[in-house]
């Protein structure tokens, strides 16, 4: 499958897992009790709890770690629930972190196409939820995503009407893809402006930070190309002063401001008057917000339009997006 086609499956891949996992069942009593909830992954396994998190600060009352590490914090418990998603199976990592799990809770629950994770899942009788195979991790992220969302609803951690509300957003993903992600639209139109330029992301603490590090990732797997990502209000108090004239010369330089239309109206006051200040050093901003009905749907456009522009920057350069040659590189060196 080519990258456009993966990436163009994101709201497949939510609405047909979301019907295929209408059949899960959890047992409510061994999940019961929850105080605090780890999930465990990389890449785009990770990402995924990211967004969980960012989706749920204001409708769940449990809270949410995301570990991206060998080990799992102290502060855990029998309690705890844990979640360890790998979309191979075979990310190292996350199984340290499935030991540590498994010693330390009988809360656990694995996510994963097969590989290690499941052969350990099967032999500690740990819950292991399958996701398809076929697709480069980073982009299988509506699996893990709808996934993640329904495991915390069955074992009645997440309301049914939030994942009806998931589901409802996500089919208006479709209209998006014809209006702003075609190669004549929004996102073909950014990558053309951003290539051959000095890239610096920035997101919203607490409101599109982790889409922003989403679209970091993706320029980075995707296009080959390196950028940064900060976060806003914090980059006002020490990156602001990071840009300058004499450093990058004549370089193109690039600040993507990635925000919500309800943030905070010092947020959106920080944005303004910090566009203004970088233009006068010759910073190019783009602003990036979406519409929509409310703020799930906005942030899954900004993660379809996100993905796009990181394939069609990919484009510009004649890359191929799939390969992840240093990646395997590494793996291989590590093994």
């Amino acid at each position: 499958m080519k990258m456009n086609e993966m990436i163009k499956s994101f709201p497949d891949q939510i609405i047909d897992q979301f019907e295929n996992l209408n059949s899960l069942d959890l047992s409510l009593h061994k999940f019961s009790n929850v105080n605090s909830i780890v999930i465990a992954g990389m890449g785009g396994s990770a990402i995924s709890g990211d967004l969980v998190k960012l989706f749920l600060k204001n409708d769940i009352d449990v809270p949410i770690t995301v570990l991206r590490d060998y080990s799992i914090p102290n502060w855990t418990n029998e309690n705890t629930l844990f979640i360890l998603s790998s979309y191979s199976g075979n990310t190292e990592e996350t199984l340290s972190c499935f030991d540590l799990a498994v010693s330390k809770s009988r809360k656990v629950i694995s996510i994963s196409t097969g590989g290690n994770l499941e052969t350990e899942s099967l032999n500690h009788e740990v819950p292991i939820v399958k996701i398809p195979k076929g697709y480069q991790p980073r982009a299988a992220l509506g699996f893990s995503l709808i996934t993640l969302l329904c495991v915390l609803n069955k074992i009645n951690l997440v309301n049914s009407n939030f994942i009806d509300k998931i589901i409802d957003a996500t089919k208006s993903l479709y209209q998006y893809m014809d209006e702003f992600c075609t190669k004549e639209g929004l996102a073909a139109s950014i990558a053309k402006t951003i290539n051959n330029s000095i890239i610096a992301i920035y997101g919203v603490e607490n409101s599109t930070d982790h889409i922003a590090s989403r679209l970091r990732a993706q320029i980075a797997e995707n296009s080959k190309m390196l950028t940064s990502f900060n976060v806003i209000p914090e980059m006002n108090h020490n990156e602001i002063e990071g840009w300058n004239s004499f450093q990058f010369k004549n370089l193109n330089k690039v600040a993507i401001w990635i925000y919500d239309e309800e943030d905070n109206p010092r947020i959106l006051d920080r944005i303004k008057i910090t566009t203004n200040l970088l233009e006068k050093i010759g910073v190019n901003n783009l602003l990036i917000k979406t519409s929509g009905k409310n703020y799930e749907e906005r942030c899954l456009k900004l993660i379809y339009l996100n993905d796009w522009i990181s394939y069609y920057l990919a484009v510009e350069n004649n890359i191929d997006p799939i390969p992840v040659n240093r990646i395997m590189e590494l793996k291989s060196k590590l093994s």
